[in-house]
């Protein structure tokens, strides 16, 4: 070929590259990242660094000597069956501009996270949602903060003596929101527990501390069963339709300094031979204050009952100890039944449509003659129970309640002076307002209802009523 051909060829030559070149300089980025990215294995034996999109498929194995890192902004799906198992170490470095997310393909559900035994996990800006168990922590450490996990069965999962920092994390919309059993320890301060069926699960020895946290329009915001030796503090409970529930504890099972605000069903519940003690917290509007079954006894003192339906509601042999508590604007104050005989002292009662009613059942008459102890063990039998502590329960009743010693509004107390000492008192129902009952299984018998002792009241409001240290405000709590 003549020299126009030859130079017709290194044109063409001179053209490609050019090309070449324009086509990697307009490249789109996130396509170029792709191909500088590494793959996520099966395994991690050392050092993983993952930026930018991935996809799982199957679970990834963390070996004891890995050390799987996720770069803020990055992004990981999940197919069902995918997770991720942590034997070594887990590090996630996401800010609140630019979070890790990670969630499953589509709609499905996928593993989660777990840490296994020895493992660790730093864990920051986080964003995890559509797990089976989003989080779960078997023997081993956690530190996690500004995190949310979101729309999972359970949130996270401290499975057995597992050890966890969490603040600032946010569970919401979860099945569970955070479950700890088998002497897991934890330190739970300044995180949110929204919409969650259940927000916050403590049993089994498991002993987390909760300070400081925002619980709102979950079904069961906490419940704690069995012993848990430690103090539930500076809380906020509201919406919730139940916001504690208290089931089989001790009196070292403590709940001060809370505030509760309008939870539908219950402020509180205690049950099931339980004894924890309920101090300094406001308690506001909403069903019952403190709703305690079961043969419970809680130690009730200092706390501010207002604009409830119920405030207090103690039933079946409760002994609490009622003390130093301001009852006011509710439905009912204190409700007693089931022979149920607490120490009620120097509380004030004031603008309660009745300070204090007794049910039916409240009937020391009933007892001497019948007895609920033989009742109580009879449905026992027929529901099969073995619990030893059913035939424990006291043989010997007062005649009456005793309400004396507290101070009453001023409507109360002026009726209670012209009246004298033994008078049916608008405020309080008792065997004046329902003189004779008759109970199904017992035959036509009729029983005498209980009345109230309330003299001598107190004409002031004792020094030592009330809260104790702060006015139950919200600001005062510091919360997320």
């Amino acid at each position: 070929m003549g020299p126009w051909g030859l130079t017709m060829d290194r044109r063409c030559v001179t053209v490609r590259v050019c090309l070449t070149l324009v086509m990697v300089l307009w490249w789109p980025a996130s396509l170029r990242g792709q191909t500088q990215r590494p793959m996520v294995p099966e395994r991690v034996t050392g050092e993983l660094v993952l930026t930018g999109q991935h996809r799982v498929d199957g679970p990834v194995t963390v070996e004891k000597e890995g050390t799987l890192t996720l770069e803020r902004g990055s992004k990981i799906l999940f197919a069902e069956g995918g997770g991720v198992h942590v034997h070594g170490k887990l590090v996630v470095l996401g800010t609140e501009g630019s979070p890790v997310d990670l969630g499953p393909v589509a709609d499905g559900k996928w593993k989660g996270l777990a840490l296994y035994q020895g493992a660790r996990a730093e864990i920051r800006g986080l964003r995890l949602q559509g797990a089976e168990t989003a989080l779960s922590v078997l023997a081993a450490e956690m530190v996690i903060s500004g995190s949310e996990v979101s729309g999972s069965q359970k949130g996270l999962y401290l499975v057995r003596e597992a050890k966890v920092e969490a603040e600032g994390l946010r569970l919401v919309g979860n099945q569970v929101g955070l479950a700890a059993e088998m002497k897991s320890t934890a330190r739970i301060k300044g995180c949110v527990f929204e919409g969650n069926r259940v927000g916050l699960g403590i049993a089994s020895g498991a002993r987390p501390v909760v300070i400081g946290n925002r619980f709102s329009g979950n079904g069961m915001a906490l419940q704690i069963s069995q012993r848990y030796p430690e103090t539930v503090k500076g809380n906020l409970f509201s919406g919730n339709k139940v916001a504690v529930r208290l089931y089989q504890n001790g009196p070292d099972t403590v709940l001060e300094g809370n505030l509760f605000a309008g939870n539908e069903e219950a402020a509180i519940q205690v049950l099931s031979f339980s004894s924890p003690a309920i101090r300094n917290n406001r308690i506001v509007g909403g069903g019952f204050g403190l709703f305690a079954n079961q043969f419970s006894s809680p130690v009730i003192v200092n706390n501010a009952f207002e604009d409830l339906r119920e405030a207090i509601h103690l039933t079946k042999k409760s002994g609490s100890r009622v003390a130093g508590n301001t009852i006011s604007g509710s439905g009912i104050g204190l409700f007693l039944d089931f022979s149920s005989y607490p120490l009620i002292r120097e509380n004030v009662f004031d603008g309660n449509e009745t300070h204090i009613k007794l049910g039916r059942f409240q009937s020391s008459h009933w007892e001497a003659s019948a007895g609920s102890k033989r009742y109580v063990l009879q449905a026992a039998a027929r529901v099969g129970s073995r619990n030893p502590k059913l035939a424990e329960g006291p043989e010997d009743f007062p005649e009456a309640v005793d309400a004396a010693g507290n101070h009453w509004d001023k409507a109360t107390t002026e009726e209670m002076r012209q009246k004298g000492s033994d008078a049916d008192i608008t405020s309080l129902y008792d065997g004046y307002d329902l003189p004779r009952v008759t109970y199904e299984g017992f035959g036509e018998q009729e029983y005498r209802l209980d009345r109230i002792v309330y003299q001598p009241y107190l004409d002031s409001p004792p020094p030592g009523s009330g809260l104790k240290g702060w006015k139950g405000k919200e600001d005062e709590l510091g919360l997320p």
